[in-house]
């Protein structure tokens, strides 16, 4: 399936959608819903330490 964003400032890089698809992926087969939430939160700080990065370097 394709991705369309909604919007053009939606783009990603393919870091960032291999980073999300592997958390969905392990969350979706976590044993317990707090190892999906740990998974998930993981996933969230690896992006927010790329966009740190983005900005960091421009």
């Amino acid at each position: 399936m394709r991705h369309a964003p909604a919007r053009p400032e939606q783009t990603q890089s393919p870091i960032q959608l291999e980073i999300i698809q592997h958390a969905l992926r392990a969350a979706a087969t976590a044993p317990t819903v707090f190892d999906a939430l740990d998974i998930t939160g993981d996933a969230l700080r690896q992006l927010g330490e790329l966009a740190r990065a983005e900005v960091l370097h421009g």
